[in-house]
């Protein structure tokens, strides 16, 4: 399960921006879709709750590297994790748990 995922870039950038300015705090939301496509970001811890349209969890770490634990990561969901711990660059990088462990999926950004 391992296909290219692809995001707007303008979702992308609003997901970046937000936790940027949280920082030194972390993040949490959702992606949701429309139409099969990431298209929305809603902040904040019950986030996925909404689950109607869920594309991706979402979570920051603002002084680690963008890579999940297995145990942040929910069977059949996708995960992106956002790091601020790159100098001058905010990193995002998608996973999901196969068989136990953290899988990383190939996340694109398209204009």
């Amino acid at each position: 399960m391992n296909e290219v995922l692809v995001m707007p870039r303008n979702l992308a950038i609003r997901i970046l921006h937000a936790a940027q300015i949280a920082q030194p705090e972390s993040i949490r939301g959702a992606v949701y879709a429309r139409g099969g496509e990431p298209a929305s970001f809603v902040q904040g811890d019950d986030a996925a709750a909404r689950g109607d349209g869920l594309w991706a969890v979402l979570w920051s770490h603002p002084q680690a590297e963008a890579v999940p634990a297995a145990s942040e990561l929910k069977v059949g969901l996708l995960s992106l994790v956002v790091s601020l711990n790159i100098k001058g660059v905010l990193e995002m990088r998608a996973w999901r748990l196969v068989d136990g462990a953290a899988q990383e999926q190939v996340l694109t950004i398209r204009d």
